[in-house]
């Protein structure tokens, strides 16, 4: 991956060639396989010798949607809504507001497309689709125990999906809410909305809002 060719480019590729940080995987064990994630007990060595145990959780992959209900983006200002969904996440023991997301299914050992994975947990969270699709950004979760990686997804020109609309997963209970983008930012600000990918979001919405 390159960076560009000016003089911050040639930084940050130096800044990210691993050297003598690399670590090269030498042994995979599989602890515990659960629905989509594996547990596996990774033995890397680095390039100057020595030899450490990683223990990594194994993703396909994920989804987020910015969904902000404009129809394209020289309509988008602070105050377009934003589609969040309130959700209980047992792991933190609480209830979190986030932007519409989920996890690439898996089928016949071949993974989900993303964009079509951004317009199913679309419809399924919010019962919304959206005529416009556009990527923004990749990121990692959390890189420090999950190969986890996120695709970030702009919706717009939002409709409802009507009869027949697809729904959230039994196990799942979600509801549907809006902010503004200036809303959503100030929320960040009180600290009520603390999920990483939401911060995200908002912050692509808020250059989206004022640029």
């Amino acid at each position: 991956m390159r960076f560009g060719d000016d003089a911050l480019g040639a930084r940050l590729n130096a800044l990210l060639e691993p050297g003598e940080l690399d670590e090269v995987l030498v042994g995979s064990e599989l602890v515990v396989q659960a629905a989509y994630m594996e547990w596996r007990k990774a033995t890397v060595e680095r390039v100057g010798g020595g030899r450490h145990v990683r223990y990594i959780v194994g993703h396909p992959g994920a989804v987020a949607i910015l969904a902000i209900d404009a129809a394209n983006d020289a309509a988008i200002t602070p105050e377009s809504e934003m589609l969040f969904v309130r959700q209980f996440r047992a792991p933190v023991g609480r209830l979190l507001l986030e932007v519409p997301a989920g996890t690439l299914d898996l089928h016949g050992g071949m993974t989900e497309e993303p964009r079509l994975a951004a317009e199913r947990e679309l419809e399924e969270e919010t019962g919304l689709r959206a005529a416009a699709w556009r990527h923004l950004r990749t990121f990692f979760t959390a890189p420090g125990f999950t190969s986890e990686r996120m695709e970030l997804f702009l919706a717009l020109g939002l409709s409802a999906a009507g009869p027949g609309a697809r729904t959230p997963d039994e196990d799942e209970a979600i509801e549907a809410v809006r902010l503004t983008i200036a809303e959503a930012a100030e929320a960040v600000r009180r600290g009520a909305i603390v999920d990483a990918k939401s911060l995200i979001a908002i912050a692509a919405a808020e250059r989206l809002a004022t640029r």
